[in-house]
């Protein structure tokens, strides 16, 4: 075929849920990814808890498959220089757990998943080198296959879902709206096999660890007793230079003896990736002939573990949208309008949220004593409530804004709860009986 009515450029989670939902709807689409499966994107240490996996649900994926021999991580920790806390994750629609994925198994999963509906053609070791044009409209590809023979593909739309550094929205010019640049950050990650547990009989763990000011550490247990093996801090802390990728980031991980500790015995099976000044924007939705999706339609820093979330739940919208675009109930500047409304109502208030938490927990100072810090950080940390409300709050049964709303007002409970029972200890310690 030469013609399709969508065309996907690139084949990770965006692309292949956004391609598998055109599929569920007999919508003929070509789905290409210039790499081959199973293999690792250049940048990834991911999450995905319950909401993600009933949209993957929707679209056939098999947990199963996509989650083979990777373990379910029950609970988060927090594992700061002088407070040690956690909590359970909570259940949603049946699901009380998180899964690190492997991401090489994850993706060709998703791929496969894409690739079983009918009008779903996929392709790999395809190159796309630039779009056609029809005027003004973009109306499809120009690209290599895996002979290094060019092709010309045409189509009603042309979909980027090829990442942050797209070449779409390069081509087409997509606008940048709502960009944050002020507290740049940068991360670095491997895969580690053999890491001890976190704790004895503790099971799959996902554990934050506070590091030197500024800097912060994630490992979470994921398939094949690997572990994904996180550092993340301000992007002027976090510039290793040339060729020290690898040796920057095993200083940072000696640099915290409780973490590095868990290391012995362990051994590195992938090399060290990363992404230096991590992005935070939204590109223009769409235009004429042409959408974004996924991270080529809104980047954002990686730190509170909702990246492929964003790429999946954008995919389903931009894929309602397709569809009454294509059954003729709206124009396609009104459907690629409702996109982008739609993707906002999910994703912008948490982006504000991951903004504040960046300023925070990376680029904040407390003018305070440590003995208060402290004594503040365990007050709250271990407080069930303010768990409860986090937990909601990641697995987003909980919006954003009323987390914002509701987190002052429990925070002042936790510290009088937390000083009422340091006050109840030592009354009791000085009972003679």
């Amino acid at each position: 075929m030469t013609h399709f009515d969508v065309i996907v450029i690139g084949g990770r989670p965006a692309g292949s849920t956004l391609a598998a939902r055109l599929g569920k709807y007999g919508i003929n689409t070509l789905l290409v990814e210039r790499g081959t499966f199973p293999s690792l994107p250049a940048t990834s240490c991911p999450i995905i808890y319950a909401a993600t996996m009933q949209m993957l649900d929707e679209i056939g994926a098999d947990e199963a498959e996509y989650a083979y021999d990777t373990p379910k991580i029950t609970r988060l920790h927090l594992h700061g220089r002088s407070v040690q806390s956690g909590f359970d994750i909570p259940a949603d629609n049946g699901r009380d757990y998180a899964y690190a994925i492997d991401r090489a198994r994850f993706d060709h999963s998703l791929w496969k998943t894409a690739a079983r509906y009918p009008t779903v053609t996929a392709r790999t070791s395809f190159t796309v080198t630039d779009v056609l044009r029809d005027g003004d409209r973009v109306s499809g590809i120009i690209g290599k296959n895996k002979n290094g023979d060019e092709e010309r593909i045409t189509a009603d739309l042309v979909v980027g879902a090829d990442g942050r550094f797209g070449m779409v929205a390069r081509k087409v010019g997509a606008a940048v709206m709502d960009e944050h640049d002020e507290y740049p950050t940068s991360i670095y990650y491997a895969y580690w096999k053999n890491l001890r547990p976190y704790m004895p009989d503790s099971g799959a763990t996902s554990v934050a660890y506070e590091g030197a000011p500024g800097t912060g550490y994630l490992v979470m247990d994921s398939a094949d007793n690997t572990a994904a093996v996180a550092v993340e801090g301000r992007a002027d802390l976090m510039n290793p230079g040339p060729g020290r990728a690898e040796e920057f980031y095993l200083e940072q991980l000696q640099a915290t003896p409780d973490l590095w500790a868990r290391f012995d015995g362990a051994e590195m099976i992938t090399t060290v990736r990363g992404m230096k000044n991590i992005g935070n924007l939204y590109h223009e939705a769409g235009g004429p002939g042409w959408a974004l999706v996924g991270d080529a339609y809104h980047q954002k820093d990686p730190l509170d573990g909702q990246g492929i979330y964003n790429a999946v739940f954008t995919s389903k919208a931009l894929a309602w949208a397709i569809r009454d675009w294509k059954n003729g109930e709206k124009t396609w500047q009104e459907a690629v309008t409702w996109y982008d409304e739609t993707a906002r109502i999910k994703t912008y208030a948490m982006y504000k949220a991951l903004m504040r938490r960046v300023k925070a927990s990376l680029y904040g100072s407390v003018d305070m004593p440590d003995w208060l810090q402290d004594r503040l950080a365990r007050w709250t940390l271990d407080d069930p409530a303010l768990n409860a409300l986090f937990g909601q709050f990641i697995t987003r049964q909980m919006p954003a804004d009323a987390m914002q709303l509701m987190t002052p007002a429990l925070t002042v409970r936790a510290m009088a709860r937390g000083l009422r029972r340091d006050i109840q200890d030592r009354a009791r310690s000085l009972l003679p009986f």
